[in-house]
């Protein structure tokens, strides 16, 4: 969608959601460190499952593109499950206050949605290199963001603090918001009819 206007999956994403530049994403909130290990970690609705709908993503430190994909789902894959999409970010560009924000357009049900989440951040981001995740145990809370489809119009959502670790910056999606709650594909719906078949 982004590519067929001629813009950036921002602008586009800024474009759908009007004035709530960050979703329903607290930003006047203590800013969590830069994380240490040059990652980002989109934990996706609901209590998982990273990307789950075809799309484009950047994410931005302040105004620098951090990180660009024409397909999120397919470059930074998960089960669908209790794995989450884990992205290498450089955080060298936030050298003091920052704020993180991650724009994905995603394709569900014939119709593109949209997603913000920004994170205020603290700290100098050294370049880091991608190493090998320990199993530290990290702040996952689920944050607000903004979903929307064709129109301009965002749905509201409960409103939480922004989610990160010391290691590892964690991002959850917004819970999804459709008219048709049948037609609504999300990761609990899947795995409740795993369970029933």
């Amino acid at each position: 969608m982004a590519a067929e206007k001629g813009m950036s999956v921002r602008d586009v994403v800024l474009d759908m959601v009007g004035d709530k530049k960050c979703g329903e994403t607290l930003t006047d909130v203590d800013p969590k460190p830069v994380p240490t290990d040059g990652k980002a970690i989109w934990v996706g609705g609901e209590g998982g499952g990273g990307f789950t709908h075809r799309g484009p993503c950047e994410l931005y430190i302040d105004e620098t593109m951090v990180l660009k994909s024409d397909d999120c789902s397919e470059d930074y894959p998960t089960d669908g499950g209790a794995v989450m999409s884990e992205m290498p970010i450089d955080y060298s560009s936030c050298n003091g206050d920052c704020i993180f924000t991650i724009y994905w357009l995603g394709f569900q049900n014939a119709q593109w949605q949209a997603y913000v989440n920004c994170v205020p951040l603290t700290g100098n981001g050294s370049p880091t290199t991608s190493a090998e995740t320990t199993d530290a145990p990290s702040t996952e809370t689920q944050p607000s963001g903004s979903s929307s489809s064709e129109t301009t119009t965002a749905p509201s959502t409960e409103e939480t603090e922004a989610p990160a670790s010391e290691a590892s910056l964690s991002v959850a999606q917004p819970k999804e918001h459709s008219t048709d709650e049948m037609a609504k594909c999300t990761v609990s719906r899947r795995l409740r009819e795993k369970k029933i078949v």
